[in-house]
């Protein structure tokens, strides 16, 4: 009987191995310019994922700078999300830049996006896909062509 009880300890020990993969990423859905009140800008990525795991947990996101057609724009906000199990999710990714982003030469290429119909979009840093105490770090590196009018 002690025997038994070993080996189903040993086989949920390794199934709990198997449980917490990361989150996967599926694409961005759709991105958005606010304006705050004290006239910061802030570009909102709405980010899919899937989560496969039985069990939730959350996101830690630091660290990821955010590309507008090669020129940096500024760094996500850190923030932290609630993470569902056994379900698809969204996660809003939201970074401020000020306005002077939009100078001339900027400007000039947001306006060439604008008579392309598209605006590529880049992320590049690390996710940490928290759950029960176990920290896992992903590297982003996401790069989209984003149409402006569908």
């Amino acid at each position: 009987m002690k025997k038994l009880g070993l080996l189903f300890i040993i086989i949920i020990s390794l199934q709990a191995c198997n449980v917490l993969k990361a989150p996967e990423f599926k694409g961005i859905k759709q991105i958005d310019l606010k304006q705050k009140q004290n006239g910061k800008l802030i570009l909102v990525a709405y980010a899919q994922y899937h989560n496969p795991n039985l069990l939730g947990g959350k996101f830690e996101i630091k660290d990821i700078a955010v590309s507008v057609n090669d020129k940096f724009l500024a760094n996500l906000n850190a923030k932290t999300y609630k993470v569902p199990a056994k379900k698809d999710f969204e996660v809003p990714l939201e970074v401020d830049f000020d306005e002077k982003f939009l100078k001339k030469d900027n400007l000039l290429d947001a306006l060439g996006s604008l008579l392309n119909n598209k605006m590529k979009i880049h992320y590049l840093g690390k996710i940490y896909y928290v759950s029960h105490k176990i920290r896992i770090p992903y590297k982003i590196d996401y790069q989209q062509d984003v149409k402006l009018i569908e």
